[in-house]
């Protein structure tokens, strides 16, 4: 069976090196001394992580950009996030989990919290590698095609023909773990795709006869 991928990103040798240690057996580690280059690894090998564990307070990008940047990737906005960080720094901690980190450890680092935490997190992985992909592809054609669509283009009406189309199309599920291929919508035939916007356009006469979001007031009481 092939082993885990943690991507490691610390300025602490130390840290790095405690954590390779207890982890050795478990998984394949990519050490990287700060933001820049785990990011670097991320955009050159997307997908091919299973765990990112990130030290927050570095000197050269830190581990809250890490975080940003590594989201903003389709194939690694589901990798689980583990952060080190200082019992002394609370509210660096919350900060990183409203950035989206699932779990943290802090220091001083212990061999069997580290283990229990990063395995973890690979259950974590595991669990997101099944991605329902037509979730990818409504929304990329409810935006291509707004205007025709003919509806409220605010948030919350888009969201609406989202959950609408969703609800009643047949789900299209791919492995999104490493090395496997994630459809995109070329790979849809033409006719497929047609059908895919004649279902939306159906749901978007129901939202747009029933919106739900507040009114504009386009005229102001004198």
């Amino acid at each position: 069976m092939e082993k885990k991928r943690l991507l490691l990103v610390d300025d602490d040798q130390v840290a790095r090196e405690l954590i390779e240690e207890f982890m050795q057996y478990d998984c394949d580690c990519i050490s990287t001394q700060n933001g820049v280059e785990g990011f670097s690894y991320l955009e050159r090998n997307p997908g091919q992580i299973d765990l990112i564990v990130t030290d927050l307070v570095m000197p050269v990008m830190d581990g809250f950009e890490l975080i940003r940047r590594a989201q903003e990737h389709p194939l690694n906005k589901n990798i689980p996030i583990l952060v080190i960080a200082s019992s002394d720094r609370q509210e660096d901690i919350r900060k990183a989990f409203m950035l989206g980190a699932d779990d943290v450890i802090v220091k001083p680092l212990e061999a069997d919290i580290v283990k229990k935490r990063v395995n973890n997190m690979f259950d974590i992985a595991d669990s997101r590698s099944i991605h329902n992909v037509m979730e990818d592809l409504v929304r990329i054609e409810i935006e291509e095609n707004i205007e025709s669509l003919g509806i409220c283009p605010c948030p919350l009406c888009r969201r609406d023909l989202m959950t609408l189309a969703l609800n009643n199309v047949p789900p299209k599920y791919v492995n999104t773990e490493k090395g496997a291929i994630m459809p995109k919508v070329g790979s849809m035939s033409s006719t497929e795709r047609i059908k895919l916007l004649a279902e939306i356009a159906r749901y978007a006469e129901m939202v747009r006869d029933h919106p739900r979001h507040a009114p504009v007031q386009s005229d102001i009481a004198q």
